[in-house]
Formats: structure tokens, C-alpha cells, sequence
């Protein structure tokens, strides 16, 4: 999807834990050618797969390789670049590849298989596949495009975006005058290169060197484009494909795209608030007017921004970047209440988490290229190439629209820095003649990608795509609900096409277990309750898993070895057991359908940085158990 650089969509930095959850525990968290466009190119080499050498591939199950591609594709024998590919291999008989990207332009399929693959195959019935992600061309692993060093990114990322003073203003206008020509004066016209309809042909690409006939996709906000226009360019390649948070910018002006979104959040925001009043106990955000609590904040922090404990103000740009972010996920509601109380008593530090991690800024300081890359692909493919034809009254539009929100844009923003060998780039007309099934999940209330886009995107597919609608909140669903879970399953497994009119409502909360009731906590163990709904957000922990907390001044060592010998009485037998980075332990534990899993942090892995939000809801000084629950 596209929006403004305030509004832009990144990969949730999780706290470490989270990142466990995932992986360990199996937790959520252009133009149009025809086939002979690949013909011309040489065929791809045959993948080589290997153990991955990577911090974020800690699942050993993961498997790496590298695919060289053409920079140009018209030049098969020119520049190349090498794409980073990951895979989760099928645990049965293969039925194919699932080749998977998460959104941006610009963020990485890397990090979501490497995140996301255990869970994606347990909740969605992927045994018989290999489940595949890349990092595009231009993006980290693959050539990240990097026009700016982490310092200049440090420099610029939460800049006064309203500028009271000369000195502001002066910063503002640096920022303009550089962000013009950085990427330019580094890569010059290769920039061209970089846009959607060549992460097709890469998409190909990496089909054929799987070997594979057809492929399977599945694709979430950008990535549902990503996927479309694969299916229009390359029809008889697809198998099936999921297309979760459809967006289809085809046929609109730029206003049209911008203020869709825009007016998308506002509407999310106001559904968050009336939430976060109606639910005292889990918003600490809390008040009779939420949302007028929220516009004295931000008018608060930009007047006298808050010190972040490295040095860095929190201002209101922080404050509207940690808010976007929140929204595109239900489960971040109550991380968002607890960041602005906390902020609003001069901590920062949740504030960070979500607004550094919708950035990609890294708790090193280090960035991922999601910033840099998502203009460069913007640019290349289109999208943002057409400035509107009048930007004062299209600002005073903004302003009128999203009030909010709107306050982020100025007539700068309007004018997207384009190299100009971009600037005839446009949009083309999304038209699948293949006859493989489609699915296209629109949310109803999706703030980043709206339901009308996901019933257009429908529309331009043709008779072989089917919509299937979630109602209640967020963006990107496949993971978040059963019911979705089983049409997309259904689907990708047995090329089952969704009825048509099918929705989907949210998933109710699990309950806790009745047979777990009876288990006692061993001698100096709290009892259990169940994980408050912001310990759950922080983890993304979806509602159809039941969690629950105990905590203990014990060693985490010996609480843990305890119910060891509680659950071994109860018939369950260890299926996985091992120390996670920064973590005493993590250990699934199987009965049967029934499983439990638990992870053990200790008061000195909860004084990490990352995990220092967890350490607030639950008590840095002691050890806390988590119990998460699947099956009956």
C-alpha cells in the first residue's frame, strides 16, 4: 500500500519475547506481458539450500539460498542483483511452494518467514508445503537500497513536522533538499528498476528455479498488488493465491489514494477511542474524552517533547507514528493506552517500541532499508509519480478530512521525490485470464487498506477471484481469524474457492482450559491469571490462543524444572525444549491435541531493553512464567 511518509506501514519491532512467541512457540505476531517476457531470459539456476546464517532465521528448520536476477530485465546479461530467499520445508508430501510478501513496498518476506513460518503452517493446514519468503529487489538482504547513512535516518525520522520556530523550519527544509537527491546521486537512473512489475518477474523467477510449474502466493497489503499483478503478467503460472488486505490503486488519482487512507485511520482512531473509553481496565489511557486527551498530548510533547532514556525527544511526530502503527492491529490497542499513560508520566519508552518499530529502526539504532526502499518502489512503479493538480486546495482537503491526521502533510509531501527517469512510469490495468482460484480478504473496518479496495481488486480479477470479508478490526487477517484461517486454508490445500458473500466475524476469546483449573502452582509459584490484554499486544498473541501469567521470586530454573514433574503427571510429554536468545527456556509440551507451551524469563532477561515494556506489565523483579494454550 502507499501512504505518507507519517503514515507508512513497517514491520512491528516486537519485544524479544515476542519474537520467541513466533518463532519458537508458534505465536502471531507493471505493465502487462505476456509469458514470452520470461522466455527472453535466461533460465534461472537451480536453489541451493543451505543452513541460514542469520540472527532472525533462529528456527533450525529454516533454510537459505540466493537467486541472481537480472537488474534489467531487458538485459539479461547486464548488472544483477542477488535476492535473499528463505524457506520453511514441507514436513509431508510436497504439494508445491508457497511464495509469500508482507506489504510495504519495502518490507521483508525474509523476516516474515523467518518470524511467522511455523505458525502460518500449523494455524493454515501447510504441511505439504514449502513456505517461501524473499526479500525484493532493493530491500536488506537483496541490494537494500540505502541513500542515507543510520545517522541521517536518527537525524530526520521524527523531525517537528509542524515547525513553530525559524530553526524548525530550517531543519524542515534540509531535510526536503537532501531527500530530492540522495538516492539519485547514489544510484542514479537504476532506480527505474526497482518497481513492482520486476518483483514480478523476479516472483517468476524464483519459480523456476524451484522447479515448479506454478506457484502459489500469498500476499498482504502491497503484497496483494505484488500478486495481482504477477497473476495479470504471468496467468498460467499461478496455483492459487491469497491476496490478504487487498489494494488496488488502478484507475484513482493520487487524492483519491491518499485520502482513502487517511480518512481510514481517522475513522480507526475514533473506533479506538470509544474502545479505550468503554474499557478502563484495559486502557490505562482511560478518560471520559479520549480523543481531546490525546490532541493535549500531542499538543503537549510538540511544545515540550519528552527525553526517551537514549537521548531522544518524543515529540508529536513520535506520538502520531506510535498511534498509526497501533491501528493497523487490534491486539496493539491496549499497547497504545499504555504508551501514551506512560508517556504522559515521562516515559517514553513504549512510545519508542511502536513507533521505532513501524520505521525499522533497530534498538542498536540501525535501520532496516524500509524507509528508503518504499520511496524508490513508489517511485518506480508508479504510484507516486503524479502530484496533484492543485496542492494548496488538496492540503486544505487533507485538513478538512482528516483533521487529525492531516496535520502530519504539508504541500511538500505532495510532491513525492521522483528521479526522473520514473516520471513517465504509470499504473497498469490489472486483468487475470488464468483460471486458478483467488481469494481477496477485505477487512471492514481496515484502516490502512479500506474494503473498497479489496472489492475493486475483486472486480478487476475477474470470475476466478472471490472476496471474503472480516468485520471486525485491523489489516491483515489470514493469521488473526479461525474463520479466515479456514477459507485461506481450504483454498491454498484443496483450490477450494470461498462462497461468494462469505464473512467472517472476530474470533471469540479462549477460554482457559477446564482441565487446567485443577493444576496447583508448585511451592512459592503465584496462581495463574490470565495475561492482560496489553502483555498480549506487545506479543500479538491472537484471541483464539488463552494465555496466562504466574510469576515467582524463585530461580527460573528451578520454577520451570517444577512443572516439568506437573505437567509429566498430567500425561504430557516435552516435544521441544530449548534456551531461546536473552530467555531461560522455552518448552512445548504435548498431550494428545492438547498442547501447552511455556516460556520462562527471569528478572535479569526482563532488564534487557526490548523486553522492558513486558517487565512493566508483569514486574521486572520476578521470574514470570507464560502459559500459552492451543487445542482442547
Amino acid at each position: 500500500m502507499v501512504l505518507p511518509s507519517s503514515l507508512r506501514p513497517g514491520a512491528r519491532r516486537a519485544p524479544r519475547l515476542a519474537s520467541v512467541v513466533a518463532i519458537a512457540t508458534g505465536a502471531a505476531l507493471i505493465a502487462g506481458c505476456s509469458s514470452s517476457d520470461s522466455e527472453r531470459r535466461t533460465p534461472a539456476p537451480t536453489l541451493t539450500w543451505s543452513s541460514c546464517n542469520d540472527p532472525v532465521a533462529a528456527d533450525p528448520a529454516l533454510q537459505c539460498a540466493t537467486l541472481t536476477v537480472p537488474l534489467d530485465y531487458t538485459k539479461p546479461k547486464g548488472a544483477t542483483i542477488d535476492l535473499a530467499l528463505i524457506r520453511h520445508p514441507a514436513t509431508s508430501a510436497r504439494t508445491g511452494a508457497l511464495l509469500t510478501n508482507p506489504g510495504g513496498p519495502g518490507g521483508s518476506g525474509f523476516d516474515l518467514v523467518a518470524q511467522t513460518a511455523s505458525d502460518m503452517r500449523e494455524r493454515l493446514d501447510l504441511d505439504g508445503f514449502d513456505i517461501v519468503g524473499f526479500d525484493p529487489r532493493g530491500v536488506d538482504r537483496s541490494g537494500g537500497l540505502r541513500c542515507f547513512t543510520d545517522a541521517q535516518m536518527d537525524a530526520v525520522l521524527y523531525l517537528d513536522r509542524t515547525p513553530d520556530t525559524p530553526e524548525e523550519r530550517a531543519e524542515l527544509k534540509r531535510f526536503d533538499e537532501a531527500i530530492t537527491t540522495a538516492c539519485t546521486d547514489k544510484y542514479g537512473d537504476t532506480l527505474k528498476h526497482y518497481s513492482t512489475a520486476n518483483t514480478a518477474r523476479d516472483i517468476d523467477a524464483i519459480r523456476a528455479a524451484l522447479g515448479d510449474k506454478t506457484i502459489s502466493y500469498f500476499g498482504i497489503s502491497y503484497g496483494t498488488y505484488l500478486g495481482a499483478l504477477y497473476a495479470t503478467m504471468f496467468p498460467d503460472r499461478v496455483r492459487a493465491m491469497v491476496l490478504d488486505s487487498g489494494y488496488e490503486p488502478g484507475g484513482e488519482t493520487t487524492e483519491q489514494q491518499l485520502l482513502t487512507q487517511l480518512v481510514g485511520f481517522e475513522r480507526a482512531f475514533d473506533n479506538w477511542a470509544a474502545w479505550c473509553e468503554r474499557e478502563p481496565g484495559d486502557c490505562p489511557f482511560h478518560t471520559t474524552g479520549v480523543a481531546a486527551a490525546w490532541d493535549a498530548l500531542e499538543r503537549r510533547l510538540d511544545a515540550n517533547p519528552v527525553t526517551h532514556t537514549d537521548g531522544r525527544a518524543a515529540n508529536q511526530s513520535v506520538l502520531w507514528t506510535a498511534t498509526v502503527a497501533s491501528l493497523y492491529s487490534r491486539e496493539l490497542w491496549p499497547v497504545l493506552g499504555r504508551a501514551l499513560a506512560d508517556v504522559q508520566g515521562g516515559d517514553a519508552t513504549v512510545l519508542f517500541l511502536l513507533a521505532d518499530g513501524y520505521n525499522g529502526r533497530r534498538e542498536d539504532g540501525t535501520f532496516t532499508t524500509l524507509h528508503q526502499s518504499n520511496s524508490v518502489i513508489d517511485c518506480a512503479s508508479g504510484f507516486r509519480n503524479r502530484p496533484p493538480a492543485d496542492l494548496g486546495a488538496f492540503a486544505r482537503q487533507i485538513a478538512t478530512e482528516s483533521p487529525r491526521f492531516g496535520r502530519a502533510w504539508r504541500i511538500e509531501d505532495l510532491t513525492p521525490p521522483c528521479d526522473p527517469s520514473t516520471a513517465s512510469v504509470t499504473l497498469p490495468p490489472l486483468s487475470y485470464r488464468g483460471t486458478a482460484p483467488i481469494m481477496v480478504i477485505g477487512g471492514a473496518n481496515d484502516p490502512a487498506t479500506p474494503l473498497r479496495w479489496s472489492e475493486e481488486l475483486v472486480a478487476a480479477l475477474g470470475r476466478d477471484a472471490r472476496l471474503v470479508t472480516y468485520t471486525g478490526e485491523g489489516h491483515g487477517f489470514a493469521l488473526v481469524s479461525t474463520c479466515v484461517g479456514e477459507q485461506v486454508s481450504a483454498l491454498l490445500t484443496t483450490l477450494v474457492k470461498p462462497a461468494s458473500g462469505t464473512q467472517c466475524e472476530p474470533d471469540r476469546p479462549a477460554e482457559r482450559p477446564q482441565w487446567w483449573a485443577s493444576v496447583t502452582s508448585p511451592a512459592g509459584v503465584s496462581d495463574g491469571t490470565p495475561a492482560p490484554e496489553a502483555l498480549r499486544g506487545l506479543l500479538g498473541l491472537p484471541t483464539s490462543m488463552f494465555a496466562e501469567v504466574r510469576t515467582t521470586e524463585e530461580a527460573a530454573p528451578t520454577a520451570a524444572d517444577a512443572f516439568d514433574r506437573i505437567l509429566a503427571a498430567e500425561g504430557f510429554e516435552v516435544q521441544q525444549d530449548r534456551t531461546p536468545d536473552g530467555l531461560t527456556r522455552a518448552t512445548e509440551y504435548r498431550k494428545g491435541s492438547q498442547v501447552v507451551r511455556l516460556l520462562v524469563a527471569s528478572p535479569s532477561d526482563l532488564a534487557a531493553p526490548d523486553l522492558q515494556p513486558v517487565a512493566e506489565v508483569v514486574g521486572a523483579s520476578k521470574t514470570l512464567l507464560l502459559f500459552l494454550f492451543t487445542g482442547s
